[in-house]
């Protein structure tokens, strides 16, 4: 493919990450990760890749890391992973604790993030310790129940991070930075996850977020790998798009634009950006996550074993 990735409207950010499409309301958005802001910007399809975002704004700030953002319900929430816990947010009011995932966040805290087919939040957790330990997570949370509840569906990994599903919803893709590998799961009608075909390694680089595009094809960003490449459904490499920086971060189709958050990196003047290539092939908007009407959460309930492999 020789299409070239051009930098957008999105001011720079340290560590850009989980660019998601909303259609409802025709703006993606995407978090600085270690600033711990959620940004937000119209989107364009139809313009050229460099005009594709509009007038963008900072909607959040918080203390600490930002891992994720996903929208929720009908109206004007969002589902965040900050720290160890999932908060619920609107714009005007301050976030609300819904679940707190990991008991230690000194020992691991919330990453990347994105909403299931049945509406539940799929939120993954990696060790915060280096070397990476086995002490990362895959939660599946329900925002839609009173009180909220949440499942362990995959443990034992070491950075949890993009997550995404094929068109038919039928399999799912997590990837563990650090083993640099993209599992391809199913549900094995317990509750929990077992292999759907052997993970796919990556080469080149450490594979970071991900998207999957209407044809089954699987985009991922490969961290100091200068690229993102995309995989088709068979688990071959067809396509591979250089970057001008080294760590491309995270993905989302726009159209068919595929959109490209990045970290910023020292003497890499290129990095840091957010940018825009056209790919030739579309993929679906976000899910909004299932959530509960507005009221109090009551208690939180800690995470059901819900099996693991």
């Amino acid at each position: 493919m020789n299409a070239q990735p051009v930098r957008t409207a999105a001011p720079r950010t340290g560590l850009g990450e989980g660019p998601r499409l909303d259609a409802a309301s025709a703006t993606l958005s995407w978090v600085d990760i270690t600033s711990g802001r959620l940004w937000l910007a119209g989107v364009r399809p139809d313009a050229p890749p460099g005009d594709l975002l509009a007038a963008p704004r900072l909607l959040l700030g918080l203390p600490g890391n930002l891992g994720c953002a996903v929208r929720a319900g009908e109206g004007e929430d969002w589902l965040l992973g900050h720290g160890a816990a999932v908060l619920r947010w609107r714009p005007g009011t301050d976030p609300v604790p819904v679940l707190g995932l990991e008991p230690d966040e000194g020992r691991a805290h919330l990453n990347d993030g994105a909403v299931a087919p049945d509406g539940r939040f799929w939120i993954g957790s990696m060790s915060a310790v280096k070397p990476l330990r086995p002490w990362g997570r895959l939660h599946a949370v329900d925002a839609g129940r009173t009180p909220p509840t949440a499942a362990v569906l995959h443990d034992g990994l070491l950075a949890s991070n993009g997550i995404g599903w094929s068109p038919d919803g039928s399999r799912a893709y997590v990837v563990d930075s650090g083993h640099r590998v993209v599992h391809r799961l199913r549900q094995d009608g317990r509750g929990g996850l077992i292999p759907d075909g052997p993970a796919l390694e990556v080469a080149g680089g450490v594979p970071d977020g991900l998207t999957v595009d209407d044809e089954g094809g699987v985009w991922v960003a490969l961290w100091d790998g200068a690229a993102v490449v995309r995989f088709d459904a068979e688990g071959a490499e067809r396509d591979r798009i250089p970057f001008p920086c080294s760590r491309p971060t995270a993905c989302a189709l726009v159209g068919t634009r595929l959109v490209v958050t990045t970290a910023r990196v020292e003497g890499e003047e290129a990095s840091g950006w957010t940018y825009a290539v056209d790919v030739g092939v579309g993929g679906p908007a976000a899910r909004r996550a299932a959530l509960a009407p507005d009221g109090p959460h009551g208690p939180a309930v800690p995470p059901d074993r819900g099996g693991t492999s």
